[in-house]
Formats: C-alpha cells, structure tokens, sequence
C-alpha cells in the first residue's frame, strides 16, 4: 500500500518499537508484517539500549525464515544507523552490527541444542552430542521397531500371540509406535474398559450378512458386480469361512465399516434392490460395526500400548548410546534442564534477557513451557502456567487463523493460553490489521 495516510493499526505497531518494557502477544493476519514488526522490535531495543544484540534470540519456525529474518536485521539495523542524527544511539545500532554474530536467530530445535551444548553436564548428556535430522529419525525408528519384533518374537512370542488372536498384527502397531515415538512427553491414558459382548455381535452379524444377500441378483450381470455387490459377495465368504476366535469376526467387522461403495443400479434386478441392500449395509455399519470396533479398540488399547511402550524405550536407549538427539530430544532435554536446574535458568536468563517469537501459532505446549522458564520471574517454580514472564523478555508474533500444525500438538488451544499468561502479567496483545499483500478488493473478497 502507498497512500499516504495513516494506518488504521498505527497505534499498534507505534507501541511494539516504544513501549519496550512490556511484554507483548502481536496478532496479526497474512501480508500484515509480522516479521517485519519483530525485526523492527529487535532494532528497537538495540537503538534504546535496552539490550545487546548478543543478549536477544529471535526464534522462528525454519532454518530459512531464520536466514531471513537475520539478514533483514543487518539491513534494519545498518539503515538505522546511517540515518540517525543522535551520536549515542547511532554508536549502539553500529555496535549492534558488530555484535550481531552474538544474536541468535534461528529456530526453536537449534535454540535447544545451543542451550544443551552450553549447560550439558546439568543435562546429562556427551557433550559432543548429534543432531538427528528427520529422515535420519525415522530410519533408526525403523531399524529399532524391526529389532524390537525380532526380540519379542525371540522372548515373548505369547505377547504376539495374544493381539493376534484379538485381530492386531504388528504392522497394524507401527502408526502407534511412530505416534509415542514423536511425543514421547505425553503420557497415554490407559483406562480399562470391559471386554465388549462378541458373541452378541456375531450372530447380529451373521443375521446381517444373510439378510443383505438376499438382494444380489440371481446371476452375475453382464458388465460385473458393482461396488455395492463385490462388498457383499466378499461378505458371504467372510462368514463362509468365519471361524470361532476373535480375530476372523474383527476382520469381518473391518470390512463393514468401510463407507459404503458406489452403485450401478442397472447391475441389480430392480433399484428397490439396490437401494435396500446399501440401506442396510449403511444402518449397519453405523449401529453395530463401528461402535463394536470403537469398544473393542478401547478395550484393545491399554494392552498395544504396554506391547508398543519398550520399543519407544528401546529406540531412545539406541540414541542415548549413540550420543544422537532427535528434534524432540532436544526440546524435552532443554525442558527438563531449564525446569530443574534453578542455577541453569537464572544463567540463562541473564545471558537471554530478551525472547522473540514468530509464527507462534506453530508453537507447541512444550516449546511455550521452554519460553516460559526463559522469561519467568521466578527460577524455581516448575510449573510454567504459574510463571510471570519479566517485564518486557517474551514478545511473539503469530496468526491463530494460520495454526496448521495441530498433528504436530500445536492448536490455537496453546496460542490462547500463552495470551492469557501475558495479559495476567501485565503484558497486552496487539493486532495488526493493515495488509500489504494484496489490494483492497481481494481483502474484502476474502473477508
């Protein structure tokens, strides 16, 4: 935009390079200028003396905005200074370019390892330690998961035995496996729940099946089965050959709970056929198959969990022995030694006085617990939701609307709570509202 008149959200982004003692949460949408209000911010506190430009991290969500943002506070801070008339602040943004080596910019894992490379005796770990990159991760996942079956089939073949007589195979455990193995923080809630009644859910089954038959054509239709027809067919011979254990109903179950497939209504005998024959698989499927299949996962669930737990351990004991941090490692290695080293956070405050945050919509509980020991008042509370960030040390930018990586454990549930946290000491959330991205009319389309 370059009309010439003020911005409806000046007041905002006049308060985030004035009002530098307070804590902010800045909402702002698409084509706003989040980063850019960050990297105004940083020079800010530069040009006040309220920091060194070694005393700062700016903390993003890629290595490449991090490049990013590191080169747009050289050019800030350089333009700054090449233009200030008062000599005492153009010496501190020259010093600030000087010193800029000492800033860290750059993302939340690589902020984690640096802290751990600096403290890794309290850490307990080698301080030669590795990085794991993402697929370096998953292939020893891998190899880990496969020498865990191997050993369980070597010790305890009866643990297999056991889910397979239930309808669970291994590789039906892997998604489970590479789920604990991500967040291996949360802990899973094994609650037991009662066996459901099996015998009553295979002669309604039975029933089902028999009846449904009923409406397949005499003979094969000239063009084939349909969907709808291959389904039941398949069925039949399902309960042809179903036997007394669990697992051939659960199988059998899996089939019906399938959406049900398409329908070419001139492969039927009449359409009244066809139509009854989805209707019921339909009725079903939503009456017994998936509710049956929802308890008997339930009841299922604390057993894979204890069968899947010891290869999660089992991969991390590998690491460990390796010397070799994962990008999750590296966050819950930086959580426990802020959160139980009250010496090592008070080191670390003092040598991070001011924390800055972009894209914060993509912060999870566990990256917000890590800011919160950096910034909180006091060093020996554990708890991170009772702790008040310094006047002045947390500022973060982020767009709730753009908070797409709920599969990673970061939702607008986190972005809302750290909001609270701020406004309740004293800090204040900022909007900016100004789009530079596109012009008026495809902002009110949009809107």
């Amino acid at each position: 935009m370059s009309s010439g008149a003020p911005l409806k959200d000046q007041a905002a982004r006049l308060a985030i390079v004035t009002d530098l003692d307070t804590c902010m949460l800045v909402e702002a949408g698409a084509g706003s200028g989040k980063t850019r209000s960050l990297v105004e911010r940083m020079v800010a506190l530069v040009g006040e003396g309220r920091c060194q430009a070694g005393e700062m991290a700016a903390l993003t969500f890629t290595r490449k905005a991090a490049a990013e943002m590191k080169a747009r506070f050289r050019m800030e801070l350089e333009r700054q200074a090449a233009g200030e008339v008062d000599s005492a602040r153009r010496q501190r943004l020259r010093e600030g370019v000087e010193r800029l080596h000492d800033c860290f910019v750059g993302t939340i894992h690589s902020f984690c390892a640096a802290l751990l490379r600096e403290r890794p005796v309290e850490a307990g770990l080698d301080p030669g330690f590795l990085e794991m990159e993402d697929l370096e991760d998953q292939l020893l996942r891998r190899e880990a998961w496969n020498d865990y079956l191997r050993q369980v089939q070597r010790e305890r073949p009866q643990a297999l035995h056991s889910l397979e007589e239930k309808g669970v195979r291994a590789r039906d455990l892997w998604g489970v496996y590479q789920a604990l193995s991500t967040y291996p923080e949360v802990t899973p809630a094994c609650r037991p729940v009662p066996r459901p009644d099996l015998a009553a859910v295979r002669r309604r089954t039975e029933d089902f099946i028999r009846g449904v038959a009923r409406f397949l054509p005499r003979g094969v239709p000239e063009e084939r089965y349909d969907e709808l027809q291959k389904r039941i067919a398949r069925l039949q011979r399902r309960l042809h050959f179903l036997g007394p254990g669990d697992a051939s109903l659960v199988e059998l179950l899996r089939l019906c709970e399938r959406k049900p497939p398409r329908v070419a209504f001139k492969r039927w005998d009449t359409r009244q056929d066809a139509e009854c024959a989805l209707e019921e698989l339909t009725r079903f499927r939503e009456e017994v198959a998936c509710p049956f299949l929802r308890q008997w996962r339930e009841y299922l669930y604390p057993e894979v969990i204890d069968f899947v737990q010891p290869a999660v351990q089992h991969c991390a004991g590998m690491r460990q022995a390796s010397s070799r941090l994962n990008f999750q490692d590296l966050l819950l290695r930086a959580r426990d030694l802020l959160r139980d080293h009250p010496h090592v956070r008070r080191y670390f405050q003092r040598r991070w006085r001011r924390v800055l945050v972009d894209e914060f919509q993509d912060t999870d509980p566990l990256q917000a617990e890590i800011l919160f020991y950096l910034t909180g008042t006091d060093v020996e509370q554990r708890d991170w939701r009772l702790l008040a960030p310094r006047a002045g040390s947390l500022f973060v930018v982020g767009d709730p609307k753009q908070s797409i990586y709920r599969f990673r454990r970061a939702d607008i549930d986190t972005y809302n709570e750290v909001r609270e946290l701020i406004e309740q000491a004293g800090g204040r959330t900022l909007y900016l509202t100004t789009n530079f991205r596109s012009v008026h009319p495809v902002g009110q389309w949009a809107n």
